[in-house]
């Protein structure tokens, strides 16, 4: 009897510790805020108790794994290993932050003021964009859309990330997210891009062996 089917599911499942780790603290903030919902629908706390918690969880989290998720790519470029499945979770983790960030401030002070401030616009405007490439996050999406067309869409991450930085910079509070995203932005830099790949040699032992079918996207 062989154990294949079984060595192929943990080739399947080969993430690195880094990656596991990446993955495993940005689902922190995710469940905290899922249990403050729950708390308060179950009467557990009250509704403005939950809200100024999912508030703080939802803001500098969601920056940090947008930061994270945005710096995959020069990751992958330096390492030759794929980031693909960690940037898809890592960018399904920050629109449920961000969600649940602009839900808490409609909540708190109503709809109307979503437009009032200009760092209340860039957070808006960060949000919106962030719908589509969450809706079209799946391989079902890429298939019905057409490789092209999918990465054009998915360029609007570029938006997003100016419109977070604007944000926090109107806000007056540039924290770690910020700082992972401008080097996410730097790593973009064709001559910064062309160095990474040059090391990439250099960091072999972080590829894992190829998989059949898993093709590698990076915007």
């Amino acid at each position: 009897m062989t154990n294949e089917p079984k060595q192929r599911r943990l080739r399947w499942l080969g993430f690195s510790l880094a990656q596991l780790a990446t993955m495993t603290i940005a689902s922190i903030p995710v469940l905290l805020i899922t249990g403050a919902v729950l708390a308060t629908l179950f009467g557990l706390i009250p509704l403005e108790t939950m809200i100024e918690f999912n508030l703080e969880a939802g803001e500098d989290p969601g920056m940090i794994t947008f930061g994270a998720m945005f710096l995959a790519s020069p990751v992958q470029w330096l390492t030759g290993r794929s980031q693909v499945r960690v940037r898809k979770f890592l960018g399904i983790s920050f629109f449920v932050l961000a969600l649940s960030n602009g839900a808490m401030f409609v909540l708190e002070t109503g709809i109307g003021s979503a437009l009032s401030e200009p760092f209340l616009v860039a957070g808006t405007l960060a949000l919106a964009l962030a719908l589509p490439l969450f809706v079209t996050s799946s391989r079902r999406a890429q298939r019905a859309m057409g490789m092209r067309r999918w990465r054009s869409l998915h360029k609007l991450t570029y938006v997003v990330a100016v419109a977070l930085l604007g944000h926090v910079v109107l806000i007056g509070d540039i924290g770690p997210g910020a700082a992972l995203i401008a080097l996410g932005f730097v790593g973009r830099v064709p001559a910064v891009r062309k160095w990474l790949s040059a090391h990439e040699p250099q960091l072999r032992f972080w590829r894992p062996k190829p998989k059949a079918g898993l093709v590698s996207h990076s915007v």
